[in-house]
């Protein structure tokens, strides 16, 4: 929580919710209640197509063909459905649909490099933290943990703002579950 005090945007803390509760749904198997929620999660923020992305992967040889292959379908037409409705009643507006930034993201980590030092050992800090006793964490945590963490890092790097942590509120859940395993019930 105190992560979204700095500097939040209103959808941040709703995203963390989203994913835990969709984390906990998929890894509980609880696919109906899931597809319920996941158009609520991709009407608050993008990402959410990284939720679709675990289910591929982690239950690609879990479940039935076709149970898997309909729990894919659902999940992209409604993403993608649910991205084009709103680019298309925001597309009068100012802006632009994705807005790339790698280049002025290299240039502030260049001009603050003890930001950028504190900065990148926090991420490291935590990775350690998540990956530490790495074989004693369940597959579906590991494997969320290995889509989610590369995935947020490269779009923070291509479209994010240097120093920005709320854009990692998809892992936040995952990460502090990941951290504490060992000392959970």
């Amino acid at each position: 929580m105190l992560l979204f005090f700095e500097e939040c945007k209103v959808y941040d803390l709703s995203t963390a919710m989203f994913f835990a509760v969709s984390l906990g749904l998929l890894a509980r198997g609880k696919f109906g209640q899931y597809y319920v929620l996941f158009p609520l999660a991709c009407l608050n923020r993008e990402t959410t197509f990284l939720l679709a992305i675990l289910f591929t992967v982690y239950y690609f040889s879990r479940l039935e063909r076709r149970d898997w292959v309909v729990g894919i379908a659902y999940q992209g037409f409604v993403f993608i459905g649910i991205r084009l409705w709103l680019m298309d009643t925001f597309a009068e507006n100012a802006g632009v649909p994705f807005l790339f930034r790698l280049q002025e993201n290299a240039a502030d980590h260049v001009k603050y490099p003890w930001q950028s030092l504190l900065f990148f050992v926090a991420v490291l800090a935590v990775l350690w933290m998540c990956m530490r006793s790495w074989h004693t964490k369940p597959i579906f945590l590991r494997t969320a943990f290995a889509i989610f963490a590369p995935a947020l890092m490269v779009l923070y790097l291509l479209f994010g703002w240097a120093f920005e942590v709320r854009v990692f509120a998809e892992m936040y859940p995952l990460a502090v579950v990941m951290a504490t395993w060992e000392w959970l019930p």
